[in-house]
């Protein structure tokens, strides 16, 4: 086991206690392990190394190599985890202790989608999806986002996918960042002191390597340095404590305590958007989280500017704040589109029509339609031609736009690709024929 250790917390991620007239100004602590699980082992070798990961009870564990390990073998006791199950999208989990952490938003993004394998290979390696949650902890003082990524390797027929990866990466840190502190944790599949290393790149997105932090590189996969712990600023961050542990693995695990000082404040990144989707948590107690997806189709109209376009596609416009979003949008010179597919309009539907009025010979109108399965559209489709920093963003959401959304499971996938946004407004174009 290698060791690098700084003055301060030593042992577990135990937090900071929380006097009873403290304002949320105390430093926490806490910890992160990474840990690629080699896929292939045997269920005593796969239990074995997991309880070292989780030995000194750690607040959040990135994993790779585990789509298929089941979650209750990769989540003790005490621990949630998010991942979109799936060969390839449930290969990478966040898990995170339910005592100290509540979950507000969680999500999947590809980071490479190049196929191809040799024939001696069994799956697709450019194929890899990040998952990510955004936890607030149970004192309600401190929200974080955690992302668990795995890099394809340079390889025959994928190439080198090193690059537009991290760029993919760092798009997602740079959303996340606007609810608060990032952790990003896998395997990078590329040496710390290599000539790849994509140092410049990772710095651009105010990408730290906890191992820039300690001074120390420790090594993880036989004599190479490829799995990190990336925290985005490292001005809010401080590691008091870094070791490596001995699996059966063919990786070692990288476990980081850290610090987060909520006394340092730092620029918020502005708004964006990445390719992925977001899912909401109708079973929560926090109204941020039966909301997520929701307040993420505000979000992408509230941030059009004057001139932009945003239409709906919705079987039933049924929520307040959203009513309210479109009517802003509007008089700050959005122009924006909506079809409902709902038989009997909801007070929104009527209070929007009688605002921008129902000519689609204007820019800006809103329409009631009989639904057309030949428009290929889901429950909720929303496409935004100008939105924060990006173009063309299109979003399907599989419940309709509603207030009672928050209640059910709902997925929402918001892509930023020319060719998903005109497909979007070709149904749109169709259901309002």
């Amino acid at each position: 086991m290698g060791l690098a250790v700084l003055p301060g917390l030593a042992g577990g991620g135990d937090p900071v206690r929380l006097a009873a007239t403290d304002t949320c100004t105390t430093t926490r602590a806490f910890q992160m392990v990474e840990a690629n699980i080699k896929s292939g082992m045997t269920q005593a070798q796969t239990k074995a190394d997991l309880a070292k990961v989780f030995a000194d009870k750690p607040d959040f564990v990135a994993m790779n190599e585990v789509a298929g390990r089941s979650d209750a073998m990769l989540a003790p006791a005490g621990y949630a985890i998010w991942r979109t199950p799936g060969r390839y999208t449930g290969a990478n989990p966040v898990v995170w202790r339910t005592d100290r952490w509540n979950v507000m938003a969680q999500g999947t993004m590809y980071i490479s989608n190049v196929g191809g394998k040799l024939s001696t290979q069994t799956t697709e390696l450019g194929i890899r999806y990040a998952n990510w949650v955004t936890l607030k902890s149970v004192d309600g003082c401190q929200t974080i986002s955690v992302v668990s990524y795995h890099v394809a390797p340079k390889t025959e027929p994928i190439g080198d996918l090193l690059l537009p990866s991290v760029e993919k990466l760092g798009g997602l840190a740079n959303q996340l960042a606007a609810d608060g502190p990032v952790l990003l944790a896998g395997d990078l599949n590329q040496h710390y002191r290599g000539r790849l290393y994509p140092r410049t790149l990772l710095s651009s997105y105010l990408m730290t390597p906890t191992w820039d932090m300690t001074g120390t590189m420790l090594p993880t996969h036989t004599k190479a340095t490829i799995d990190y712990i990336f925290v985005r600023n490292a001005a809010q961050f401080a590691v008091t404590r870094q070791v490596t542990r001995d699996l059966y693995s063919d990786h070692n695990a990288v476990v980081a305590n850290l610090t987060l000082n909520p006394r340092i404040t730092v620029a918020r990144t502005a708004p964006t958007f990445v390719r992925g989707h977001v899912v909401n948590i109708p079973t929560s107690t926090s109204a941020v989280s039966r909301r997520a997806v929701i307040s993420r189709v505000i979000k992408a109209v509230g941030l059009a500017p004057a001139g932009a376009t945003v239409q709906v596609a919705t079987q039933r416009l049924g929520d307040p704040v959203v009513l309210n979003a479109l009517r802003n949008a509007y008089k700050r010179g959005v122009n924006v589109q909506l079809v409902t597919t709902n038989a009997h309009l909801s007070t929104q539907e009527k209070a929007l029509m009688s605002l921008l009025g129902t000519s689609k010979t204007r820019t800006s109108w809103a329409v009631q339609r009989p639904w057309r399965e030949s428009a290929g559209l889901p429950a909720t489709a929303v496409m935004v031609n100008r939105t924060a920093d990006v173009q063309l963003l299109g979003v399907q959401v599989d419940q309709p736009l509603d207030y009672r959304m928050a209640l059910r499971l709902a997925r929402g996938q918001f892509t930023l690709e020319k060719e998903d946004f005109l497909a979007l407004r070709a149904g749109f174009s169709r259901q309002i024929r």
